[in-house]
């Protein structure tokens, strides 16, 4: 498991990504969604995409960060953002609609540093 300095890092987010993890893959920050959670991790993004959700079923989509073609976060006012960062794939985008309260800004960096290496 890693460091956990960043993030809404509630411990059953930490503890629904780990159930996806592989061999020497951790968790670096997880973030709480209007829906679920996002977690970054050593690798990838892991999510839930509620476009695919029914009451009785949800899809965990998992997405390397090199696949990552684009990031985008709208911007509301002057030194505003709104809490959704979209995320564009060679096939399909993703919309993450964040908590209120997560700094939207930090994610989209973290994010950006990630598909920039």
């Amino acid at each position: 498991m890693g460091l956990f300095s960043r993030g809404d890092n509630k411990a059953k987010h930490i503890e629904q990504a780990e159930e996806f993890l592989f061999d020497r893959e951790e968790v670096l920050s997880t973030y709480g969604l209007m829906v679920d959670f996002a977690a970054f991790t050593s690798h990838r993004i892991l999510f839930v995409d509620r476009s695919f959700m029914t009451k009785s079923k949800s899809v965990v989509v998992s997405i390397p960060y090199s696949k990552i073609e684009e990031i985008a976060i709208e911007k509301t006012g002057f030194f505003a953002f709104s809490n959704t960062i979209e995320i564009a794939t060679k096939s399909d985008k993703h919309a993450l609609q964040f908590m209120k309260d997560t700094d939207v800004m930090e994610v989209y960096r973290e994010l950006s540093k990630k598909i920039c290496n």
